[in-house]
C-alpha cells in the first residue's frame, strides 16, 4: 500500500511540512519508491487545467499517431504542454508543498526536466509495464542501489480510479526488477488536488479508461541538474513554454525552470 503524507494540522496552519514529515518522505521515496501526497492543489483549478488542456488539446483524441505526441500505449499519448495559463501557475509547476519533498529526497538538486499529460482515451487498454526513463549505466544491479536520479510527478485532471483508469504502481521496485513478475501492484485512487510521486526506476503500468471521456493525466518529470532523458523526447519538446516566459520567471524559480524551451 502506497504511503499517503496528509498535512498535519499545524503543518496547514504555517504553510510548510515539518522536518519530521520531509525526513519520513525521503525514506520512503529512498525505500519504497512512491507516495501520495494529499490535496496539495486547489480543486478549482485541477477543473480549469482539465477543461484548458480539453479545449486546446482536442486534437490528440482521434485515436490516431501524431507526430508531435509520443504514443506510450494503445490509445494512449504523452503531450507536451505549453506553460500558459493555467498551466503555468506556480500551483502547479512549482507546487510548494511537493517541491519542499523533493528538494529533501533531491539534497536540494532539482529542475524541472519535463511537463506535459499522458492522455488515456476512452477504450484505452492497460498499457504495458515499464520504467519511465532507461538505465543508467549497463549493469542492471549497478542502477539499483543508486541514489534517486529523477521522479515523475503525476497529477490527475481527472480523478485516478477504476472507471477512469489510474496506475498500477509496485512499490519497491525501483530496488527489485523482479516484484512486477511475483507481486500484485498497487492501484490507488488518487483525488482531484493529490498526486503520486514515483521514482524514475519505479515500475508501473497505466490501467484501462473503461469511461467514455478521455483521462489527462499532468505530468512532471523532476530530474537532477545533470541528468537528461534520452529515451522519450525524440519527436517533442520536454518542456515547452511561449517566448517571453522565462522573462516573467520569478527569481526563486529560474533554477527549477532552466530547462524550458520557448517557442
Amino acid at each position: 500500500m502506497l504511503m499517503r503524507i496528509t498535512r498535519l494540522d499545524a503543518e496547514a496552519k504555517s504553510g510548510a511540512f515539518s522536518s519530521e514529515t520531509l525526513e519520513k518522505t525521503s525514506r520512503c521515496l529512498r525505500a519504497e519508491g512512491a507516495l501520495i501526497l494529499e490535496d496539495i492543489v486547489d480543486p478549482a483549478l485541477i477543473q480549469e487545467a482539465r477543461k484548458a488542456f480539453v479545449e486546446r488539446y482536442d486534437r490528440y483524441f482521434d485515436g490516431q499517431k501524431h507526430d508531435d505526441a509520443a504514443q506510450v500505449g494503445d490509445r494512449r499519448l504523452m503531450i507536451t504542454v505549453d506553460l500558459e495559463p493555467p498551466f503555468e501557475r506556480r500551483e502547479l509547476v512549482a507546487n510548494p508543498w511537493l517541491i519542499s519533498v523533493l528538494r529533501a529526497a533531491f539534497d536540494d538538486e532539482v529542475v524541472l526536466g519535463a511537463y506535459g499529460v499522458v492522455c488515456s482515451l476512452p477504450a484505452a487498454a492497460r498499457q504495458h509495464v515499464h520504467i519511465d526513463g532507461s538505465d543508467l549505466f549497463p549493469q542492471a544491479a549497478i542502477n539499483r542501489v543508486l541514489p534517486i536520479v529523477a521522479v515523475t510527478v503525476a497529477i490527475p485532471l481527472l480523478e485516478m480510479n477504476e472507471i477512469h483508469g489510474t496506475t498500477t504502481l509496485w512499490p519497491g521496485s525501483h530496488r527489485n526488477g523482479k516484484l512486477a513478475e511475483t507481486e500484485i501492484g498497487d492501484e490507488p485512487l488518487v483525488r482531484e488536488g493529490s498526486c503520486v510521486i514515483w521514482d524514475y526506476r519505479l515500475l508501473h503500468s497505466g490501467t484501462p479508461n473503461q469511461s467514455a471521456i478521455p483521462r489527462p493525466l499532468l505530468y512532471m518529470t523532476y530530474c537532477r541538474t545533470w541528468f537528461l532523458d534520452h529515451k522519450n523526447y525524440q519527436q517533442q519538446a520536454p518542456v515547452r513554454a511561449p517566448k517571453g516566459f522565462l522573462a516573467g520567471v520569478p527569481q526563486d524559480l529560474r533554477r527549477l525552470l532552466t530547462r524550458v524551451q520557448e517557442h
